[in-house]
């Protein structure tokens, strides 16, 4: 970088810095100059500017030329810095840990998803997991592969939870333990040296996330000299495919995560097929895809067999909380109602109704009722109820019906058919609390895939189905004096308004012409 005769100011040095780094190939060099600048001189970024004029000193000069010289080697910037930036965090990074990237802000973001929408039932899992020596408890999320952090850290501040995070590097690990000191994070991440999920007890996760190596080996030097002349091969090199390491985790996930638990994968460009099918040969059931913000597979999502069972009466606060926040995020959960055991999501929420469909494989063409607490809160969401249909859900409701009536209220598509609604107060006490509990009408349906024979209880469903569910409650299908496993009688009641009688769409659990004869002997 030449000396002009002339006496240097930030302006002047900032323009001259960016021109020769753009020289030397850098992708954002007055980026670059100025994050160099700024820290040269002890200033922020802004302070450039409003400084513009301000004259430089001969040292000041030098300090800056050093770290610009380093850069114009392709040194990366946050490298000089000894800090790089990570959604809400500050850290130390150094050439023993990669430097976080905004594709990994985006595992966070769908990792914090996850958690919301699959909870770790924090209470439960206090009184019933296994506790490490001395009576605390483990963690129930790991990261592999964490580098400086940048994960663990962020989970465990955004979603306030206990994070195990492994290295196989020692070096990366004191950049890791630095960062957990300066972040005031050490009593909520625990940091190993060690390799995958080693260590780990079988089924104890419930969440493992992972940014591991996934460029191959031919791909290396193709790299921008940035990163592979900089970065830590180990934290990149992934074997001839780029696959080596994720070949490994998957399986090793598989046994770490509990039944219904979940691993997150950020992968390489062209690589998310791939990975969907290592996973399902590892056991996963529930394999997807999201893309990252420039539309690239980025992130595979996969899913074990099976849920987490949670009691049906006395959940706490803090879950009952969480389950509110995962219905209206688009969670399901399994539940037994006095007819079968079914599944069911908050009757508002386009994303859990549309998961119904998909666990069950149900033809779009079949849309599901709505489970209330009782027929007062039926009346609350459907003000316009007509009056004859009213009399009669106050006549037979709770009990094991399904009644369809007339509405104008909006609907989610596949909850009811959009002037109609079928709607049922289930002959089950607990049930009914829990409802009551949530203060959202629940969207559901039998939890046999579409076809096959209903279920009864828990233990029945398919664990392919669960994968699909948040939790799954505990309890046999069935109101207390009668035998469960068969579904509830369908009978629409829009034609009383007209003066007929109702019609009989589906027999069930009480045989049609009973229902009719209840229903005409209201008004005798």
């Amino acid at each position: 970088m030449a000396t002009p005769s002339e006496r240097w100011t930030i302006g002047s040095l900032l323009q001259t810095a960016s021109d020769y780094l753009r020289e030397k190939g850098s992708e954002s060099p007055r980026l670059d100059a100025e994050l160099l600048l700024a820290e040269s001189l002890g200033l922020e970024r802004i302070e450039l500017y409003t400084q513009h004029d301000r004259p430089l000193t001969q040292p000041e000069v030098k300090d800056f030329r050093r770290l610009v010289a380093r850069r114009a080697t392709h040194e990366p910037v946050a490298y000089i810095l000894g800090r790089a930036h990570f959604r809400r965090l500050v850290l130390e990074v150094d050439s023993s840990v990669l430097i976080p990237r905004p594709e990994t802000e985006e595992l966070v973001e769908v990792a914090l998803a996850s958690l919301r929408k699959r909870p770790l039932w924090t209470a439960r899992a206090k009184a019933t997991e296994a506790v490490a020596e001395g009576g605390e408890v483990t963690p129930l999320i790991a990261e592999v592969g964490t580098g400086s952090g940048a994960i663990a850290f962020s989970l465990a501040q955004e979603a306030d939870v206990r994070v195990l995070a492994t290295d196989t590097s020692a070096e990366a690990l004191q950049v890791a333990m630095r960062n957990s000191e300066s972040l005031g994070l050490a009593d909520q991440v625990e940091l190993a040296e060690a390799d995958l999920l080693l260590g780990v007890p079988d089924g104890s996760l419930h969440l493992v996330v992972s940014n591991p190596p996934y460029v191959s080996s031919g791909d290396l030097k193709g790299l921008a000299p940035d990163v592979h002349l900089f970065e830590p091969v180990a934290a990149l090199d992934a074997g001839p495919d780029g696959l080596a390491v994720i070949r490994r985790l998957l399986p090793e996930a598989a046994r770490a995560l509990r039944p219904g638990g979940t691993l997150l994968l950020e992968v390489g460009d062209k690589q998310a097929a791939a990975v969907q099918e290592l996973a399902t040969e590892a056991g996963f059931v529930r394999v997807a895809v999201h893309e990252d913000l420039s539309g690239k597979e980025r992130i595979v999502e996969a899913v074990l067999p099976g849920a987490w069972s949670l009691p049906l009466e006395g959940l706490g606060q803090e879950d009952t909380a969480a389950l509110v926040v995962a219905l209206k995020e688009g969670a399901i959960v399994g539940l037994p109602t006095d007819t079968v055991y079914g599944v069911a999501a908050a009757w508002d929420s386009a994303a859990g109704v549309r998961t119904l469909f998909e666990a069950k494989g149900r033809p779009a063409e079949q849309p599901v009722a709505v489970l209330f607490a009782s027929v007062d809160q039926i009346e609350e969401t459907l003000p316009e109820l007509e009056p004859s249909a009213a009399q009669v859900l106050r006549a037979l409701l709770p009990g094991p019906y399904t009644f369809v009536v007339a509405t104008e209220v909006s609907m989610v598509p596949q909850v009811g058919t959009g002037d109609s609604l079928g709607v049922r107060v289930p002959a089950h006490p607990r049930l009914r609390g829990l409802i009551a509990q949530l203060s959202i009408p629940l969207a559901a349906t039998s939890a046999n895939r579409t076809g096959e024979k209903d279920v009864a209880r828990l233990s029945e469903v398919d664990p392919a189905v669960l994968a699909h569910c948040a939790a799954a409650f505990d309890g046999v299908a069935g109101s207390p004096d009668e035998a469960a496993g068969m579904a509830s009688t369908v009978v629409d009641l829009r034609p009383l308004a007209e003066g007929k009688a109702p019609v009989v769409l589906r027999e069930g659990k009480v045989p049609g012409a009973e229902v009719l004869a209840l229903i005409a002997g209201l008004n005798d």
